[in-house]
């Protein structure tokens, strides 16, 4: 586990993220009420949903939330609401980028569609989806890296139950695509190198 993170080996439930929440924001103000609407979005979204790994798929997701609040003091709810929902627009069928800007606004609707791969229907391949997402970054805006790198900070904390193949993929991915913006935004940049680290050396 990165130094300062042991909050995501603890046992976490609905009432402890609340209680994050609620010492920053009102539980009546209409901000506190929008991250409570998506938490509960996500969680009913992926309730059957599991990683390859065995954990439950929302777990992800609020420990991508997790890491903005608590590691990186992430107050803006738009982006803590995009951190719970930035898989449900490619992952669950029922959910579109309408979907989420009718239930929130634009801004949480645009930071989800920087977090989505494009359609596969519009590639031959799905190297060409990555290659056409990862181009994507060089335009991305800095809030889009601070959801988009706790993301990959987070699947990489949780990569060790994967076979060797796809871990040394993730490694060269990460180094190739996401160490560089880590770099240039100053997000999460030594926090992944370490962890890049300790994968490659396991």
């Amino acid at each position: 586990m990165i130094e300062g993170m042991s909050f995501l080996a603890q046992a976490e439930n609905r009432e402890t993220f609340f209680k994050r929440i609620a010492s920053f924001l009102p539980t009546l103000d209409p901000r506190y009420k929008a991250i409570e609407k998506a938490y509960d979005f996500a969680k009913d979204a992926f309730r059957e949903k599991y990683r390859k790994g065995g954990d439950r798929y929302f777990e992800h997701l609020r420990g991508v939330a997790l890491i903005l609040i608590d590691y990186l003091r992430v107050k803006n709810y738009r982006l803590i609401i995009a951190a719970l929902l930035h898989d449900i627009v490619e992952d669950i069928p029922s959910w579109t980028i309408e979907r989420i800007r009718g239930e929130f606004d634009d801004d949480v609707a645009l930071l989800v569609e920087w977090l989505t791969k494009p359609p596969p229907e519009k590639f031959s391949s799905e190297e060409e989806r990555d290659e056409a997402y990862y181009n994507r970054f060089a335009f991305a805006p800095r809030e889009f890296f601070l959801i988009k790198l706790a993301d990959r900070l987070h699947n990489l904390i949780t990569l060790w139950p994967y076979p060797p193949k796809k871990r040394t993929r993730k490694i060269e991915e990460t180094r190739r695509y996401f160490l560089p913006y880590a770099e240039q935004h100053l997000i999460l940049l030594h926090e992944l190198e370490e962890i890049v680290d300790k994968l490659e050396k396991s």
